[in-house]
């Protein structure tokens, strides 16, 4: 089982998976390792078939939390329930600690509102006074671990808690009474500052909607922002807008998880689309570019040219030489015709010995010429072991109504007969 076919059992099984949804067994890795021959392709797709495995446990463990079961349990390499695990264990003891706020013991550590909201603005509503409000809300965000700013319908700080302080690196004196939309909350992510009527957290404090950022900035008193999840809820006295809670955590740490999954998916993708040989561009990845380049020179009207050749008696360079020495002759050949052809050709590996490239902008004088070259640069280059080899060429150039199967055969059957008439030769089929 080569590596196209790979790819399209596992593509065939995540379009399965988007159209009707995971089956009640969840995903199932559509690949037997014992049938893979390559031992490089069998330990990718035992990774693979890892990923399956995490994507199907980390669907019914949040399943599980959806449902309120917090005694769920996954495992610990799944590295797509760690989030989760965190707010599995944040919701478990958050449940705790509202019941003991509720019940007046407000001596507790809470790290994010969440949920917490409601229990936290029906006991706001239950001080009637404003000395005993100021009072207990002042002992809970002192023990709260993220940071939290009370502001008046202004926008003014009156209440931060030291998680907030230690965060922004202000002394409340340095805050107390500055507005929010001013000081600490007026940039965007990209460092510009809001427009007038633009800024989303501003305009909650003032109209008295809820309001939820997971990707906000606030500017510390040093200039440096940090990355922020912002969530804000108002406060109402006799339903009249008293003020706003606004609590916020540096969400930096997640920031750096992401971009180290970005970094996996782009490699993923590179090998999904690159010959782990050579380091070339792969066939399923030349069957993509052919087909846009038919269309863009079908639409443009402009001169389009396909090469295939191959390595002339490879089979005697493996069995006298050895396979080793056959790799590195691909590997040098490979980096010989890269150093020789234009940033706009696209090069592939074709599949063994063989190779492709698409010109384009070129008819066919110039594509004979360009073959010509690398046949002749392929001829004279010491490859070590063996010194000498050559390659046959077959070309052609698109004609107005191709489609990616005939532009193929043409330039397939003019490299026939270049190995019909002794090989080294360039051949060309129109």
């Amino acid at each position: 089982m080569n590596s196209r076919q790979i790819l399209e059992k596992i593509d065939t099984a995540f379009k399965e998976a988007l159209q009707h949804g995971p089956r009640k067994e969840g995903l199932i890795f559509p690949i037997d390792l014992e049938e893979i021959e390559n031992d490089e392709l069998r330990a990718i797709c035992s990774r693979l078939a890892s990923i399956f495995d995490m994507i199907n446990e980390a669907c019914h463990y949040s399943d599980q939390l959806a449902q309120g079961n917090l005694e769920a349990k996954a495992s610990r390499t799944n590295i797509f329930t760690m989030s989760l695990k965190g707010l599995q264990a944040n919701l478990a003891h958050l449940t705790w600690q509202v019941n003991q706020v509720a019940d007046g013991d407000l001596n507790q550590q809470v790290y994010f509102l969440g949920e917490f909201s409601n229990s936290f603005n029906h006991m706001i509503n239950s001080l009637r006074e404003k000395q005993v409000l100021e009072q207990r809300l002042k002992i809970i965000t002192d023990v709260l671990g993220a940071g939290l700013l009370l502001v008046d319908p202004g926008g003014k700080i009156i209440i931060a808690n030291p998680e907030a302080l230690k965060l922004l690196d202000y002394t409340f004196d340095e805050i107390e009474g500055t507005r929010i939309h001013d000081v600490i909350h007026r940039q965007l992510p990209d460092s510009s500052i809001f427009r007038p009527g633009e800024n989303p957290l501003r305009d909650a404090v003032e109209t008295g909607k809820d309001y939820d950022d997971d990707d906000g900035v606030f500017t510390c008193k040093s200039g440096l922002m940090i990355p922020v999840m912002i969530s804000s809820r108002p406060v109402y006295k006799n339903d009249t807008l008293d003020g706003t809670v606004i609590t916020f955590r540096d969400i930096t740490d997640q920031k750096k998880y992401l971009h180290s999954l970005e970094t996996i998916n782009k490699l993923l993708e590179r090998q999904a689309l690159t010959d782990a040989l050579t380091g070339i561009n792969n066939r399923m990845y030349f069957d993509k570019t052919l087909a846009d380049e038919i269309q863009r020179a079908q639409r443009n009207k402009s001169p389009l040219s396909l090469i295939i050749f191959d390595i002339d008696h490879f089979k005697k360079v493996n069995d006298g030489y050895g396979h080793s020495a056959g790799d590195n002759v691909l590997i040098r050949l490979t980096r010989l015709i890269t150093a020789n052809i234009r940033v706009i050709d696209f090069f592939a590996r074709w599949g063994g010995e063989e190779f492709v490239i698409l010109t384009p902008g070129t008819g066919p004088d110039g594509v004979m010429q360009f073959a010509e070259k690398l046949r002749s640069k392929v001829e004279s280059f010491n490859f070590k072991e063996p010194e000498k080899i050559t390659l046959s060429f077959g070309v052609t150039t698109f004609i107005d109504g191709d489609n990616d199967t005939a532009l193929i055969n043409r330039a397939d059957d003019a490299l026939y007969r270049a190995k019909e008439d002794g090989r080294n030769k360039v051949r060309y089929s129109k």
